[in-house]
């Protein structure tokens, strides 16, 4: 039968007494065993605040640590080895004890009877007994834990490492979080930080510097030039992480080229901000906005023309942002010239390549002037547009422009044949039209009397003909054309006496041996030969003044040309001396050029070179028909001129004195870095003593900067004035007059504050644009009766401005733009470049000169 659970009787305090009892029993065997590893913290503690670990070697310290570690570890072992956690029934054993209650009453409540469970007698008995044993409860008492710690340590030592605390902490200044945290940080190097070099690299062509990105400039929005690249390094990236560089929410990994570096080259194609991400975190940022590349602009300036020489003009200005790369003329054959096929046709472009002064130019202001007669459009009407290409490919064109280009006058009339032949099939290069031509070819070649029998001329136009007439498609009508250029050149040309024909082939040869750095000999040998064959053309064409059928035949030509643009013997030989002057001083570009301005002239001479008295009745006759006709215009010009050498004189005057000044601080420098304590160079004078040449603005015979900005005021003034005057009169006013006006007034300004540099440079902006109101002027007054010669007087007076030994005008140094870089120098100007060239020998043979001095005058003797 089994034996059912009987009712507990125990008080409800019971359970409560027995777990403090535990707990009690619990403490007396911890605490005895703690005090060995808590004495070892405390020591640790206040060695900490000591500060004992700070200086400590890293290794050292990390060692000390572990073995601190260790000892705690061991010690605790030590002291918890055998420990058992008391149970309930030594609680109780511990209640009773505690309380002297005997017999164990908490033992006897819960003990069950063991046989009579069924007898009545015995159960009241056992239910007896246990009500007796419960009221004995009500004496149990819980006591103090009793330590036994004394009797392990009687002499207290325990209190050693606690004592030891309280000083380390008194001395600390109370807990310092500060040096607890040094002892439990060996101070071992920190890590190596990351390093991030980047750089952005705008494109080669907008001549941008690369931008270096900095991380303690982040906040600045960097403007990057569109198509730029960002490249680059990271250095100390932890092995196992990525790095990834992110453009406007793309992202390029860094490819790793060595421990812990790696590198990035990507392109910027968008977005406002690049970030360094480290495993996804961000280590660098920054903002930017990328600038667009704007297209460069073009635009002609004036209309395309024909010049006197029958030159083909281009004025234009062009632009970019980041400069232009490539400019071109572009040039297809007007729609009212185009007959036949041609005119249902897609019309053909013609490109002309036009020269840049500088490489990638920002803005080029200029104007070009090309020999175009050779094209088979000479003499027709075309459309005229110009292209401008930038760094990124992108294109900028002009409005069209229409205009005739200008054509050879031809005075055969065999040649005047063939070139309207050739007209006609740029016009139509139709079936038709080819046979017409062909046609009309054999018809001129059956009649070789009319070009003297040249047999060369009868096969080229046997087989210009020939070709023409076999040509289906229209495909050899541009070589057919070449082949007619050149034999009405050479009808023409035969026209030329023998003494015409070695004239030019001595000017080519001398050309050409100028081109190619022939030895002075060989010059010298080819201007000899040059100036013979100019001797006899003379005499030749003297001779053939004596024929009346020639002067009658010279006169009827004559008739149809300005007398402004003829020329003379005299004429000739001042070029061919200017030629001759200029080879001997070194300056062979300058004699190229003068010798394709003698051959230029040559398209002007004809036998009445010499007839001056011929040209001087109708020079004459011509003047009396323009009397009374154009004087406003010419006092205007005159008054022009006066301002532009006021100008000049002025601009000279400033930057003599900006150079005095720059001469005077380098010599200062160079004495004070040269001359030793006690010595004194050669030839120099005491201190205080003026060097020549270095005078200071002020100085006796040179005005002050305040007395040269007056003077700029009063012709500013003048200018002013007569602006007005010319527009009271409703005259059309140059726009660079205007500008000049502006740029007085800049360098007055610059005066008065005593800034020479910004001063020097608008009085030559002044100048040049005084310049070309000039020019622009003398056209507007060309275009009325009477006034065809003042644009000759322009240029006169332009080349009788001061000007340098070389060419240039006075004042200009320093990389000035000389606005008349053709103009050849006269015979004084000539005169003084020799005797400068012969002092510039003669100083670079003086070794005992200065070696700058010296470094510089080889340059300047280089290109000689």
């Amino acid at each position: 039968m089994p034996v059912l659970p009987q009712p507990s009787i125990a008080p409800a305090s019971l359970d409560r007494r027995i777990a403090i009892a535990r707990a009690a029993l619990a403490w007396e065997a911890l605490w005895p065993r703690l005090i060995t590893p808590l004495c070892f913290v405390a020591l640790f503690l206040a060695a900490a605040h000591l500060d004992v670990f700070r200086g400590l070697e890293a290794w050292t310290h990390t060692a000390l640590l572990a073995g601190c570690a260790a000892a705690l570890i061991g010690l605790t072992w030590f002291a918890f080895r055998g420990f058992c956690w008391p149970d309930r029934a030594a609680a109780e054993r511990r209640l009773e004890i505690d309380s002297g209650v005997p017999h164990r009453p908490i033992q006897a409540i819960e003990d069950t009877i063991a046989i009579g469970e069924g007898d009545p007698f015995a159960k009241a008995m056992w239910d007896a007994h246990r009500r007796r044993e419960a009221e004995r409860l009500a004496a149990l008492r819980n006591t103090a834990p009793r330590s036994d710690v004394p009797r392990r340590d009687p002499r207290a030592l325990r209190l050693v490492p606690l004592l030891g605390l309280i000083v380390a902490l008194v001395a600390a200044g109370g807990w310092r979080g500060d040096r607890m945290a040094a002892a439990f940080t060996p101070a071992f190097p920190p890590p190596p930080p990351l390093v991030v070099e980047l750089w952005i690299s705008p494109p080669a062509y907008t001549r941008k510097a690369p931008i270096y990105l900095d991380t303690q400039d982040a906040q600045r929005v960097l403007r990057v030039p569109a198509g730029s690249k960002v490249a680059g390094f990271i250095d100390n990236v932890a092995e196992g992480r990525e790095a990834v560089l992110r453009i406007g929410g793309k992202d390029t990994p860094f490819a790793a080229v060595g421990p812990g570096r790696h590198q990035v080259d990507a392109a910027i194609e968008g977005g406002d901000t690049l970030t360094v991400l480290v495993n996804g975190r961000e280590r660098a940022t920054w903002k930017m906005r990328l600038v667009p590349d704007s297209p460069p602009t073009v635009e002609f300036t004036r209309d395309p023309a024909s010049t006197d020489r029958r030159e083909f003009r281009i004025d234009y200005v062009a632009g970019d942002d980041y400069g232009v790369t490539a400019l071109k003329a572009r040039l297809r054959l007007h729609g009212s010239e185009r007959k036949g096929l041609l005119a249902d046709e897609e019309p053909e472009w013609v490109t002309l390549e036009l020269p840049m002064v500088a490489a990638n130019p920002a803005r080029i202001d200029d104007s070009i002037r090309q020999d175009l007669t050779p094209h088979p459009w000479a003499g027709l009407k075309v459309l005229v547009q110009l292209e401008a290409q930038d760094g990124a490919e992108q294109t900028g064109v002009s409005k069209p422009a229409i205009v005739h280009l200008p054509e050879r006058r031809f005075s055969h009339p065999v040649a005047r044949a063939i070139i309207e032949l050739r007209k006609n099939l740029s016009r139509d290069n139709s079936a038709n039209t080819r046979q017409l031509a062909s046609r009309g070819l054999l018809i001129i070649g059956n009649a070789p009397q009319a070009f003297k029998g040249d047999t060369v001329v009868i096969l080229g136009l046997r087989v210009a003909a020939g070709r023409l007439r076999n040509d289906k498609t229209g495909s050899d009508v541009a070589e057919v054309q070449r082949l007619m250029w050149e034999l009405a050149l050479r009808i023409e040309e035969n026209r030329s006496t023998d003494a015409e024909r070695e004239f030019r082939e001595a000017q080519r040869e001398l050309k050409d041996a100028l081109e190619r750095q022939a030895p002075d000999p060989e010059i010298e040998r080819l201007i000899r030969q040059l100036q013979e064959a100019m001797d006899r053309m003379m005499r030749e064409f003297e001779e053939r003044m004596k024929d009346p059928a020639e002067r009658e035949k010279a006169e009827r030509e004559q008739q149809d040309m300005d007398p402004d643009q003829s020329v003379d013997s005299q004429d000739m030989q001042d070029l061919m001396d200017r030629a001759r002057e200029m080879a001997r001083n070194g300056q062979r570009d300058e004699a190229k050029r003068m010798l394709e301005e003698m051959l230029r002239q040559m398209e002007n001479m004809r036998p009445m070179l010499s007839d001056k008295g011929q040209q001087g009745r109708q020079r004459q006759q011509q003047g009396q028909r323009q009397q009374g006709q154009g004087q406003q215009g010419r006092s205007d010009m005159n008054q022009l001129d006066r301002m532009t050498r006021e100008q000049n004189r002025q601009l000279g005057e400033t930057e003599r004195q900006q150079r005095g000044q720059q001469q005077g601080q380098q010599g200062q420098r160079g004495q004070q870095g040269q001359r030793q304590p006690g010595q004194q160079q050669p030839g120099q004078g005491q201190p205080g003593q003026g060097q020549p040449g270095q005078g200071q603005p002020g100085q006796q015979g040179q005005p002050s900067p305040g007395e040269m900005g007056r003077q700029q005021g009063d012709l500013r003034r003048q200018l002013g004035d007569f602006m007005q005057r010319h527009a009271d009169r409703g005259g059309d006013l140059p726009g660079s007059l205007g500008q000049a006006e502006r740029s007085m007034r800049d360098a007055e300004e610059a005066l008065r504050r005593g800034d020479l540099g910004d001063a020097s440079r608008a009085q030559r902006r002044a100048l040049e644009q005084l310049q070309q109101g000039m020019s622009d002027l003398a056209e507007q007054l060309q275009a009325g009766p009477g006034n065809q010669q003042d644009r000759g007087r322009v240029e006169d007076r332009k080349e009788a401005n001061d000007r340098d030994p070389l060419g240039r005008s006075e004042g200009n140094y320093g990389g000035a733009v000389d606005t008349d870089a053709d103009k050849v120098p006269d015979r004084l100007d000539r005169q003084r470049a020799r005797d400068i060239l012969e002092e510039l020998r003669r100083r670079a043979g003086e070794t005992q000169r200065p070696k700058e001095e010296l470094e510089y005058i080889d340059r300047l003797l280089r290109q000689f």
